[in-house]
C-alpha cells in the first residue's frame, strides 16, 4: 500500500512497487480520468525522492525500470503514460548520484552513460517530442532534458544531436505556459553547470556558446521582452529572466551582466500591461536581494575600466545603487506629475528596496539614511494622492495635516520639498494608497505622517477594502513596535483610530466590514502585538464585533465568529470576554448560528464551541445556554451525519470530542471515579434513587447521543471524517479503559448478558445495513434515562466500543485509499469477449492495466 513517507525497506511495500512500475506500459488507453496517472507518477516518484542509492540500483538492475520506460514510448502507447515515464525517468536524472566513469559499460556506469549506451531510442523519443503535438508530451521531455544536463555526458551529447538550437527557439515560444517554463529551466540548468574557471572550457560552455551564436539567444530574448505588439511574448521573455535572476547565483548575474537583458528595465516597469510590470519589478527585488553590485546587471555602472567592480566592495555597491535608484528613477518617475502608472511604479520600486534594507548587515549609518527617505517618500506619495477632506482637518494633536517633509539630501528629498510640489501632484493624480511595508523601521516623526495618512485614509468613504488592507497592515506594524504601540494604546490618536473602525464596521461594502473584523481579530493571535490587545480592549471593540455575529453578509458573520475563536485562545482576550459578560452571551448566540445556510459559518461556529469547551473548559455554559437545542438528539444526529459540508461533520466529530473530554475533566473534579467504585462494589444491595451519587458531567455526551452519532459516523462518504470519528472512539475507549481500570472487566461481565448482546448487535446492524440508529422516535439503549438505577454510565458504550472491529475500520480511512485505482484498478466492463475455438463461449478475464492483478495476485 501507499504510504506518505514511502518506506522502501519493507519488502511488501518494495513488491507493491514493482507490480506498478512493471504494469506501466500496460495501462489501458480507455481510462477517462487523467488523474490517474499522475497518481502513479506521484506514487513512484515519492520512493525516488528518498535518493536511496540500494533502491535506484535495484530499479536500474534488478527490475530493468528502463526496459519499462522504453516500452512505455512505443508508438501505439498512450501519450498519457509515456509522460508518466519521461518524468519519471527525470526524477531518476535528479537523484542518481553515481559518478561519471570512463567507459559507458559495466556495472559502474551512471544512469545517463546507461541511456547513451543502451537506450539511444528513449533519447531519441526526447529530441523529437520536445515540439510533438500534444503540451503534456513537449512538457515530460523538457522535464527529463533539463535533469540530463547535471551530466557532462549529457550536454555533450545534445550537442551531438544539432538539434538543441531549434528546439530551444521554437519551445520559448510556445502557447503553453508549463513548456515555456520547463523549457527556461533547462536553459537555467544550462547555465548553472557552465564551468567557474575561464580557461576550463566545459560541453556545458560550449552548448551555451551554441545556443547565442545559432539562435543569438541574447538577442531573441531581447525582442520577445520588447515586442509591443504581443504580451504574450513580453511575459515569456521576463519568465526567462526571472528564472535566471531567482538562481541568485554568481553564474546567472554573470549571464545576466553579459546579455545586458535587464539593461531596458525602466521601459519594462513603465510598461502598458500591468503584469509585465509586476513581472519586472519582482525581477527587480530579487535582484537587489541576492546581487553584489546590481547596476551592473542594470546597465547603469558602465566604468571605464572592467577592473572597477572588482574595486567596489559590496556596501559601497549597493549604497551606489541606492542612490541611482532614488535620485534618478524614483525621481523622473515622481516628476511625471500627470502620470498615475509613473506613481504607482515609483512605489513600486520604493518597495523593493525595503527588504534588501532590512537584511543588510554592512550599511549601518547609510542604511538608517535610506530608511528615512524611503519611507518618508512613500508616505509623502500616499499623501498626494489623497482626497482632502473636512474631517481630516480636525484629527488629534498627535497628528497634523502640513505636508511630510521628505528626509535625505538627494535630488530626490530636493524635488518632493519643493514647496507647492506635492500640491501640484495632488492636483493631477488620483490613487488607491500603496503599502507602507515594516513600521517598525518608522521613528516618532515618520509615525506622526504615518497616522496623517492612516487616518484620512479611514475616513474617505472612496477606500476600498484593498486599500484598506494595506492600511490596517501598516497599523499593525505599529502595534508591534514597543514605541509607537504604546503611543497608539494609551494617546487620543489610539482612540481616533478606534473610532474610525468602528465606522467602517458599518460601510456599505461587505468586503470592508469583513477586513476590519479580520483585523481585530487577528490582534489576538499567538504572535499578535501586546499592544494591539491593550487598545482592543481598552476601546471595546470587542463588542463591536459581536454586533456583526448578526451581519447580513455570511462572510462577515464567519468572520466574526473565528475572529472571537482567536480571541478565546489568548488569556487576556478570555477575560477581556468574561468581564464584559461576553462568554454567556457569544453561547446564547451560537446555536443560531450553527443552523446558518452557510456552510462555512457553521464550520466557524463548531470551532468556537470547540475552542470554549476545550480550551476555555467552559462546556457548562454551552450546557445552560445551550440545553434546548444540545440535548435535541435529532438536531445534532442531523448536524454531524447529515450536513450537506463534509468538513462540518469533520468539525462536528471533533465537538463530540471535546465534550467528552471536558465531561470527564469535570467528572474528575468530583471523584466520580471513586463513587462509581464504590456503586460497583456495592451493586449487588438494593439502593433507592437518593443513595445513588449524583449524575455525572458524563451524561451532558449521552444526552446529545455522543455515542451514537460518534459510531454511525464511522461509515460517513468522507473519508477524513470517518477519520476523525474512527480516532476519537479509540481515544474514549482507551480513556473509559484507563478511567475505570481493572472495573472495566467487572463492568463488561456484569452488563454482558444486557448489553453486549444487543449493543454489539445494534452497533454492526447499523454499519451493515445502513440503518441510522439516532432517532428521536427510538429508545436510546445507550441514554441515562433508560438505564436501570445501578448501571455504569459507560458500561454500554465500552461494549460498543469493544464489538467494533477497529482494524477494518482505518483500513478504510487510511490515505492508501486515494491509491486504490492505481493499485487496483476496476474493471471498465465485467465481462470481455475472448476469441476462442467455439465463438459461443464467453470468458472472463482482467483488464490490461489490471493484469498485473491476475498475473502477481494483488488483491
Amino acid at each position: 500500500m501507499v504510504h506518505l513517507n514511502p518506506n522502501a525497506n519493507s519488502e511488501e511495500t518494495l513488491e507493491e512497487l514493482r507490480k506498478v512500475v512493471a504494469a506501466l506500459p500496460r495501462m489501458p488507453k480507455n481510462i477517462v480520468d487523467d488523474t490517474r496517472h499522475e497518481k502513479v507518477l506521484s506514487y513512484v516518484s515519492a520512493f525516488i525522492a528518498q535518493a536511496d542509492p540500494v533502491l535506484l540500483q535495484t530499479m536500474l538492475n534488478d527490475w530493468a525500470i528502463l526496459d519499462i520506460f522504453q516500452a512505455c514510448l512505443a508508438p501505439d502507447q498512450d501519450y498519457r503514460v509515456s509522460c508518466v515515464a519521461l518524468r519519471l525517468l527525470g526524477y531518476l536524472l535528479k537523484y542518481d548520484t553515481t559518478q561519471e566513469v570512463a567507459s559507458g559499460n559495466g556495472n559502474n556506469a551512471n544512469l545517463w552513460q546507461l541511456l547513451e549506451t543502451r537506450y539511444p531510442t528513449i533519447l531519441d523519443f526526447m529530441i523529437e517530442n520536445t515540439m510533438g503535438e500534444e503540451a503534456l508530451t513537449r512538457y515530460s521531455c523538457w522535464f527529463a532534458l533539463e535533469r540530463a544536463m547535471k551530466y557532462d555526458d549529457g550536454a555533450r551529447w545534445l550537442l551531438k544531436t544539432g538539434k538543441c538550437a531549434d528546439m530551444v527557439s521554437v519551445a520559448l515560444k510556445d502557447t503553453s505556459t508549463y513548456v515555456l517554463t520547463a523549457a527556461c529551466q533547462f536553459l537555467v540548468a544550462i547555465i548553472e553547470n557552465r564551468s567557474i574557471e575561464a580557461q576550463k572550457v566545459t560541453a556545458h560552455d560550449t552548448l551555451l556558446d551554441t545556443l547565442l551564436e545559432s539562435i543569438s539567444l541574447y538577442k531573441l530574448i531581447h525582442t520577445m521582452m520588447t515586442d509591443q505588439e504581443s504580451e504574450t511574448n513580453r511575459v515569456a521573455g521576463l519568465e526567462f529572466l526571472w528564472m535566471i535572476t531567482d538562481s541568485r547565483s554568481d553564474r546567472g548575474t554573470s549571464f545576466l551582466r553579459q546579455s545586458q537583458l535587464f539593461f531596458p528595465y525602466m521601459d519594462l516597469l513603465m510598461d502598458d500591461s500591468r503584469l509585465v510590470r509586476s513581472r519586472a519589478l519582482d525581477i527587480l527585488s530579487i535582484l537587489l536581494e541576492s546581487a553584489s553590485n546590481p547596476l551592473s546587471v542594470l546597465g547603469k555602472d558602465l566604468a571605464p575600466s572592467q577592473d572597477m567592480d572588482l574595486d567596489k566592495t559590496d556596501d559601497q555597491a549597493m549604497t551606489d545603487c541606492f542612490n541611482y535608484l532614488l535620485d534618478h528613477d524614483v525621481r523622473s518617475l515622481v516628476v511625471l506629475t500627470d502620470s498615475l502608472k509613473a506613481l504607482h511604479v515609483a512605489t513600486g520600486i520604493l518597495d523593493t528596496m525595503i527588504k534588501p534594507l532590512c537584511q543588510s548587515d554592512e550599511m549601518h549609518g547609510s542604511g538608517s539614511s535610506f530608511k528615512d527617505t524611503i519611507l518618508s517618500t512613500v508616505l509623502w506619495i500616499i499623501q498626494a494622492l489623497q482626497e482632502t477632506s473636512k474631517a481630516a482637518q480636525n484629527t488629534s494633536s498627535h497628528i497634523h495635516n502640513s505636508t511630510i517633509a521628505v528626509h535625505g539630501d538627494g535630488d530626490l528629498t530636493k524635488q518632493l520639498n519643493q514647496p507647492g510640489f506635492q500640491d501640484l501632484v495632488k492636483a493631477q493624480s488620483r490613487a488607491k494608497p500603496t503599502k507602507v511595508q515594516n513600521g517598525q523601521l518608522l521613528d516618532e516623526e515618520l509615525f506622526a505622517s504615518a497616522m496623517t495618512v492612516v487616518l484620512g485614509l479611514l475616513q474617505r468613504p472612496a477606500t476600498g477594502s484593498t486599500s484598506l488592507r494595506l492600511v490596517l497592515n501598516a497599523v499593525k506594524e505599529f502595534f508591534a513596535d514597543d514605541t509607537l504601540g504604546k503611543v497608539l494604546a494609551h494617546e487620543k490618536v489610539g482612540l481616533d483610530l478606534a473610532n474610525g473602525l468602528s465606522l467602517k464596521l458599518y460601510d456599505m461594502e461587505w468586503d470592508v466590514r469583513d477586513n476590519v473584523v479580520e483585523f481585530i481579530g487577528s490582534l489576538f493571535a499567538v504572535d499578535g502585538p501586546d499592544h494591539g490587545v491593550e487598545w482592543a480592549l481598552k476601546h471595546d471593540l470587542l463588542e463591536s464585533v459581536f454586533q456583526k455575529l448578526s451581519d447580513e453578509e455570511a462572510y462577515v458573520r464567519a468572520a466574526s465568529v473565528h475572529a472571537f475563536e482567536i480571541v478565546m485562545h489568548d488569556s487576556r482576550g478570555w477575560k477581556g470576554m468574561c468581564l464584559k459578560n461576553l462568554d454567556e452571551r457569544l453561547s446564547i448566540q451560537l446555536p443560531s448560528l450553527i443552523r446558518d445556510s452557510e456552510a462555512f459559518v457553521r464550520r466557524a461556529v463548531l470551532e468556537a464551541m470547540i475552542c470554549l469547551v476545550s480550551e476555555r473548559e467552559s462546556g457548562t455554559v454551552l450546557m445552560v445556554n445551550g440545553t434546548n437545542l444540545f440535548v435535541d438528539a435529532t438536531f445534532m444526529s442531523r448536524l454531524t451525519l447529515d450536513d450537506s459540508d463534509w468538513e462540518v461533520r469533520i468539525r462536528a466529530c471533533e465537538f463530540l470530542a471535546a465534550v467528552w473530554e471536558h465531561c470527564l475533566a469535570l467528572d474528575e473534579r468530583a471523584d466520580y471515579r471513586i463513587r462509581a467504585s464504590k456503586r460497583l462494589k456495592d451493586s449487588d444491595s438494593d439502593h433507592s434513587d437518593s443513595a445513588q451519587p449524583p449524575k455525572p458531567s458524563s451524561w451532558w455526551f449521552y444526552d446529545i447521543k455522543g455515542d451514537k452519532i460518534l459510531v454511525e459516523a464511522t461509515r460517513d462518504s468522507s473519508r477524513l471524517t470517518r477519520l476523525t470519528s474512527v480516532e476519537t472512539l479509540k481515544k474514549i475507549k482507551a480513556s473509559i479503559e484507563e478511567r475505570l481500570g481493572s472495573d472495566v472487566g467487572s463492568i463488561v461481565k456484569e452488563d454482558n448478558g444486557a448489553v453486549s448482546e444487543h449493543g454489539s448487535n445494534e452497533a454492526h446492524d447499523s454499519i451493515r445495513t445502513g440503518k441510522r440508529p439516532v432517532d428521536e422516535n427510538t429508545e436510546d439503549v445507550s441514554s441515562p434515562a433508560s438505564e436501570p438505577s445501578g448501571a455504569h454510565p459507560h458500561a454500554k458504550f465500552y461494549a460498543v466500543l469493544k464489538s467494533l472491529d477497529f482494524e477494518r475500520l482505518d483500513a478504510t480511512t487510511s490515505v492508501e485509499q486515494l491509491y486504490e485505482e492505481v493499485l487496483n484498478v476496476e474493471r471498465v466492463e465485467d465481462v470481455v469477449m475472448e476469441e476462442s475455438e467455439n465463438p459461443n463461449d464467453a470468458k472472463v478475464h482482467t483488464p490490461i492495466f489490471g493484469a498485473f492483478n491476475k498475473d502477481h495476485n494483488v488483491k
